[in-house]
């Protein structure tokens, strides 16, 4: 059993964890596989990864399981992106700011992995999003994503035109800054960003959120997770990208159109033993709790 790892370089406080965990590994006698630029963070700390395996985070995904993520939700959707087929196992720990999938804490870590190894871990299996971009009735680009997919303009560029398709049946012409299609994953990112609803990640399910619509009109829309949504762009001067879980960014150009489904595959992350899904949402969007004390 490989054991993947992947840090957020910058992170200090994440090297140092994982160098912690080499060496738990190295006396437990498990193998490690580092990604490339988390084992230059930690030659950078002092620590020789010569002698390691490296792997690029796409060659993580489909080698190792589990996979230990040290950072915050983006180092470990670095990972997710790129499954393909039975997901590892993903732990993921936050060292980030809200950090909604990585719901282990640094404290957590080793007695966290150890469960995992021996197949007592909870974990949650989420769905991902497909996405491709149809230019002169071909597919130029195919990728997935765990949280969303975006079509946007760019930072200067004046609002855009889109025209929304579900299942092949015409919505709307869309007047905004974009458009954002979430998974209940993502319900907590960009789209509540944008004025989308939380969707609970046990519903199958996914929500369409405009960016600042030109019309009080264009409201989220939430969608059943096996539908074909289609977004076509009409004839514009303007810059405009394709974005998925806002990692990968690709230009557009009038007449193409992106064409999201329900990715084949699913990415199981660990989840806290100690922390439910609300309780998560209460701590990192300071919700209150009601006063349940007696009268």
């Amino acid at each position: 059993m490989k054991i993947g790892l992947v840090v957020r370089p910058e992170v200090e406080a994440a090297v140092t964890h994982a160098r912690e965990l080499l060496t738990w590994c190295a006396r437990n006698n498990h193998e490690v596989v580092l990604e490339h630029n988390s084992a230059e963070a930690l030659d950078a700390q002092g620590w020789n990864a010569a002698t390691a395996t490296k792997m690029s985070a796409a060659e993580l995904a489909v080698a190792c399981d589990p996979v230990v993520s040290l950072g915050g939700d983006g180092t470990l959707i670095g990972v997710a992106h790129f499954v393909q087929g039975r997901s590892p196992v993903i732990l993921g720990v936050n060292f980030g700011t809200l950090g909604f999938l990585t719901e282990i804490s640094p404290t957590e870590l080793i007695p966290t992995l150890e469960s995992v190894l021996a197949g007592t871990a909870l974990c949650g299996e989420r769905a991902m999003l497909q996405a491709e971009i149809v230019r002169d009735g071909k597919v130029i680009s195919s990728t997935q994503g765990v949280n969303d997919v975006v079509v946007q303009k760019g930072a200067r560029s004046r609002l855009l035109d889109l025209d929304l398709f579900v299942d092949r049946e015409a919505v709307m012409r869309l007047r905004a800054d974009g458009l954002i299609i979430a998974t209940p994953t993502g319900s907590t990112a960009y789209s509540l960003a944008a004025g989308g609803s939380i969707m609970h990640p046990s519903l199958s399910v996914v929500m369409v959120t405009p960016i600042c619509p030109h019309s009080l009109g264009s409201r989220p829309l939430i969608l059943r997770l096996g539908s074909e949504i289609r977004i076509d762009v009409p004839p514009y001067d303007g810059k405009c990208y394709l974005t998925v879980d806002g990692q990968m960014s690709v230009p557009l150009r009038s007449g193409d159109a992106v064409r999201v489904t329900e990715s084949p595959n699913r990415v199981r992350f660990v989840r806290s033993s100690k922390r439910s899904y609300f309780e998560i949402l209460r701590a990192k969007l300071n919700w209150g709790l009601p006063n349940c004390g007696d009268a």
